[in-house]
C-alpha cells in the first residue's frame, strides 16, 4: 500500500525497497503500482520508479518483459533532468540496444543536455566505443 501512499517520500523509499526484492511472488502484486509511479507528479517518486522497474526486469525478466520499452518511452516524455538521468542509467543496465537507439535519437542534443545526463550519456558512448569499435568516431582517420 505504500506504493500508493500520498506522501512522496514514503512512495520513493518503498520503490527503493522494491529494488531489493527478488521473490516473484512478492513482486507480482506490486507491478501495477510501480508502473503508476512513473507518472507521479513528484520527481522523487519517478526517479526511484525507474530503478525499481529496471531491477524487476534484471532479476525477473518474465514479470516485466516490456521494461526497456517502458523506460525508453519514459525518457522521451520526461522533463526532469534527474529522472532522465536515472532512466537512461536504468535503461543501460537492462538493454544496451535500446539505450543506443535512444541515444541515437537525441545525439545532436547531447551538448545542450543537463550535466548529469551528459555524464551518463558520455560514459555510455565511451563504453560502447570500446565494445563496438564500428561505433567509434574517427577510427578510420587513426588508421591513415
Amino acid at each position: 500500500m505504500d506504493l500508493q501512499h500520498a506522501n512522496e517520500y514514503i512512495r520513493g523509499n518503498t520503490l527503493r525497497f522494491l529494488c531489493k526484492l527478488r521473490d516473484a511472488e512478492l513482486i507480482e502484486p506490486l507491478l501495477a503500482p510501480a508502473r503508476q509511479c512513473l507518472e507521479h507528479r513528484h520527481s522523487y517518486v519517478r526517479k526511484n520508479a525507474v530503478f525499481a522497474i529496471a531491477s524487476i526486469h534484471q532479476h525477473n525478466e518474465a514479470l516485466m518483459p516490456d521494461a526497456p520499452e517502458l523506460l525508453q518511452a519514459f525518457l522521451e516524455s520526461e522533463s526532469d533532468a534527474t529522472c532522465k538521468r536515472n532512466a537512461f542509467a536504468a535503461l543501460i543496465s537492462i538493454s544496451h540496444d535500446q539505450a543506443l537507439e535512444y541515444l541515437s535519437s537525441v545525439f545532436e542534443g547531447i551538448p545542450n543536455a543537463d550535466e548529469l545526463l551528459q555524464l551518463v550519456e558520455l560514459e555510455f558512448i565511451r563504453k560502447d566505443a570500446i565494445t563496438n569499435s564500428q561505433n567509434k568516431v574517427g577510427q578510420t582517420e587513426k588508421l591513415h
